[in-house]
């Protein structure tokens, strides 16, 4: 193929990829109400713990408040379903220009990432999401003591309880990438997993450090449900780099047997 040719290759796969995307926000737009009422779910069950069984209230401070929200809801739900088509075309012009090798691990890696993704996404949603939220909506109280007695109650707005639930899951669905990218950070050979070893007890307190970054609340419960499979999750990146390591070490001590060549690196870390 021609450069103009790769351009005009390029430009095909990107217009189908739109196409599918602007059909999927149409498609989106009959169901919104139905994901606004799914990622919502988390809330209401903080809500009526939190507030004593009180019915949750959503507002909005805008006449435009609900169309904007449902607007992000079907764009966000456009994307995730569109992503395995709009990946399809993406895929059918690099391919060609991949080796098989090359291909394997592109495709592995692809799918270990939306596997990663939607586990951490799925672990804010089921886990993280309703312990945050009904240690917050708790500082709702009332003070009846004296006369001028008094209420603190929740006034939530429909794009913050929204946008507060898209960053939990978005953040937690690329803290659960931490496997992938020091996979191929290893596959690379930029890691070594006796490096990652020594610093595994460090990792500790660092994953608590980000669990804490990540909750919105300072409860301690929060931060535990989302350090825990952190540091988890840094252990199991240890294994992975390790199998890497090893695969690559059997590859070459059968080519340095075939070849008489010395070219099983020795361990200097």
């Amino acid at each position: 193929m021609s450069f103009v040719e790769h351009l005009s290759e390029l430009r095909l796969r990107l217009r189908n990829s739109a196409i599918i995307f602007l059909v999927a926000v149409g498609v989106s737009f009959y169901f919104v109400k139905n994901y606004f009422d799914f990622i919502t779910r988390p809330a209401r069950a903080a809500w009526i713990v939190a507030l004593a069984g009180q019915e949750p209230v959503f507002r909005f401070a805008s006449p435009t408040e609900p169309f904007w929200v449902y607007t992000k809801l079907a764009m966000y739900g456009a994307l995730l379903v569109a992503s395995p088509f709009i990946f399809w075309e993406l895929w059918r012009f690099v391919a060609p220009g991949l080796y098989r090798k090359e291909k394997r691990l592109a495709l592995v890696v692809t799918g270990a990432t939306a596997i990663c993704f939607i586990g951490g996404a799925l672990f804010g949603y089921g886990v993280l999401c309703k312990p945050a939220l009904t240690y917050m909506l708790s500082f709702a109280e009332t003070f009846p003591s004296g006369s001028l007695h008094f209420k603190i109650e929740p006034a939530v707005m429909m794009d913050e309880v929204v946008g507060f639930m898209l960053a939990m899951l978005i953040g937690t669905g690329l803290a659960f990438e931490l496997p992938v990218i020091l996979g191929v950070m290893g596959w690379l050979g930029i890691i070594k997993s006796k490096s990652l070893w020594r610093f595994n007890k460090y990792a500790l307190i660092l994953a608590f450090v980000v669990g804490g970054v990540l909750t919105p609340g300072p409860d301690v419960l929060s931060q535990v449900l989302m350090s825990t499979p952190l540091f988890g999750l840094y252990n199991v990146s240890i294994l992975i780099v390790w199998l890497i390591e090893r695969a690559s070490r059997k590859r070459l001590a059968e080519l340095a047997k075939a070849t008489g060549a010395d070219l099983v690196p020795t361990d200097s870390d």
